[in-house]
C-alpha cells in the first residue's frame, strides 16, 4: 500500500466501530519524506510524500469503512527536565542548544532524546534530570544550519 497524504488525525474522525491498525514511526522519522514501514497486523505500507511535512503521533495514513491505519510514535528512552524558572528555562535550553540535540516541550517539561553526556551535563548544572520513557512529540521546529569556525 502507498501512501501519499495524510487524511488527518485520529481526533478529527469517528473510528469507532473501525478496526485500527498502526504503524510505528520513531521521533527521529518524522520529517522523513519517504518511508517503507510494516504496520502492527502485518501490511507493507510505503509512504512518499511530495512536500516535506511532519508526521504525527495519530495521522491517519488509510481508512475505509471497515478499518483505518493510524501512525504510533513509540516511547523512547529520553530525559525530563523541569525547569523552576524562565531563568531556568532559558539556560536548559542554551545548555541543550549547544549539543544540537532536539529539544521536546510538555506543559512545563523541557525533553530530550536520552543520551548519557547529556543527563550528566543536566544534572552538573543542577537541573535534576530524569531518565523516562516517553513519546518524543511536539518538538520544537529548528532550522539547520552549518557551523563555520
Amino acid at each position: 500500500m502507498i501512501i501519499n497524504k495524510i487524511l488527518g488525525n485520529r481526533h478529527d474522525f469517528d473510528l469507532k466501530n473501525k478496526n485500527i491498525d498502526t504503524v510505528n514511526i520513531e521521533w527521529y522519522e518524522v520529517n522523513k519524506k519517504i518511508l517503507r514501514k510494516t504496520s502492527k497486523l502485518g501490511k507493507e505500507i510505503g509512504m512518499s510524500f511530495e512536500k516535506p511535512q511532519k508526521l504525527n503521533d495519530g495521522d491517519v495514513l488509510y481508512m475505509n469503512e471497515k478499518e483505518a491505519i493510524l501512525i504510533n510514535i513509540p516511547e523512547s528512552e529520553a530525559i525530563v527536565i523541569e525547569p523552576k524558572s524562565m531563568i531556568d528555562m532559558g539556560k536548559a535550553c542554551y545548555e541543550i542548544g549547544n549539543q544540537h540535540i532536539p529539544i521536546f516541550l510538555e506543559e512545563d517539561s523541557v525533553i530530550v532524546p536520552y543520551e548519557e553526556p547529556i543527563m550528566k551535563l543536566l544534572d552538573k548544572r543542577g537541573f535534576a534530570p530524569k531518565r523516562v520513557l516517553k513519546k518524543l512529540v511536539n518538538g520544537l521546529e529548528c532550522h539547520k544550519h552549518h557551523h563555520v569556525h
